[in-house]
């Protein structure tokens, strides 16, 4: 009834099924008697309220696209239907943000999130696959997210083999998770996989002052006039790691003291990058074990299918942008 929206819609119902018999409790005598308890009770309504509130709203808004779409056939003019058509496009933006106000409240955390995503391609799937990191790439850059350290490989036969690219921003990875794993690509020959991973990815935090050691001592080498006269030579000691830089070719302690903090950043950053390089390997080898998964796609007609979602069996692919927005917040309610 409610088509890409049904999902969403079916997930919000459920959650409110209780709301009545929790706005019945709140008049309790020995619910209002315990302070604690009410106060529980009260804010576990105002979330219900506030969901139920979404839903209808959303629910008002498709129920007035499809008195248009009836009104386009009792249109008698170009500019009626055009007027018509403005409207309808407007509800379906309308609609577009109260699902995703919808989902959000269902299942978002709301956190800044930062991930490693990586595809997978064989050459019967890299088109489709292309087409999936591009309605991921349009769906991340809506909701504000960066997308950085971008890499796409190419086969010797020219078709596109793997891309990486590094996300961040708020849910990235609640709203990509869903989508892991080796999914079955059909064609006339058989199946291919379609390979995509996503798995958390550490920032390079910045040094605190607290975790660092600094002594100064008088510089051994050539440095000018200061050099033995005044204590411009430091030793920097990373007091969690251990590590320890000396910068002494500077002619001021402030400059050497800034070198060596850099260094030690540098091989901070080195050491993580090589340990982070092997978990990251290992999620997402596990990932890519992940088959028949409940995403597939038909290459003769272009489809896709989520059996998780009824109202995305054998849909045509690629989605529209609005389509995949729903689709992800789909999942999350789910």
């Amino acid at each position: 009834m409610y088509g890409i929206y049904g999902d969403v819609i079916s997930a919000a119902e459920r959650a409110i099924d209780c709301l009545d018999e929790t706005e019945e409790l709140l008049e309790y005598p020995e619910v209002q008697a315990d302070k604690a308890y009410y106060l529980s009770v009260l804010s576990k309504y105002n979330n219900l309220k506030s969901l139920n509130d979404k839903l209808c709203a959303l629910k008002s808004v498709l129920e007035e696209e499809k008195t248009c779409y009836e009104l386009l056939s009792d249109a008698n003019s170009n500019e009626e239907r055009t007027s018509i058509y403005e409207e309808i496009y407007s509800l379906k933006r309308k609609a577009s943000q109260l699902s995703s106000s919808l989902a959000d409240a269902l299942g978002c955390a709301h956190t800044q999130e930062r991930a490693y995503c990586r595809f997978k391609f064989k050459e019967g799937s890299y088109k489709l696959g292309v087409a999936l990191y591009d309605l991921i790439k349009s769906d991340l850059f809506s909701r504000g997210a960066k997308i950085e350290d971008e890499n796409i490989v190419k086969a010797k036969g020219g078709y596109v083999e793997e891309i990486s690219f590094v996300v961040e921003g708020v849910d990235v990875i609640t709203r990509l998770t869903p989508l892991t794993g080796a999914h079955k690509v059909y064609k006339q020959t058989g199946s291919e996989e379609l390979c995509f991973a996503v798995t958390p990815s550490a920032s390079v935090e910045k040094i605190a002052e607290k975790d660092l050691k600094i002594d100064v001592f008088h510089s051994q080498g050539a440095g000018g006039q200061n050099v033995n006269k005044v204590e411009t030579a430091v030793r920097v000691t990373h007091l969690p790691s251990g590590l320890v830089v000396v910068c002494q070719d500077e002619r001021s302690q402030l400059k050497n003291k800034k070198r060596a903090v850099e260094n030690i950043q540098k091989r901070l950053k080195e050491i993580n990058e090589q340990s982070e390089k092997k978990r990251i390997e290992a999620d997402i080898f596990a990932q890519y074990s992940k088959k028949n998964t409940s995403i597939s796609f038909d290459a003769e007609s272009n489809t896709m299918t989520d059996t998780r979602l009824k109202a995305f069996l054998k849909i045509p692919f690629p989605l529209t942008d609005v389509q995949f927005a729903q689709y992800i917040n789909g999942l999350i309610a789910l």
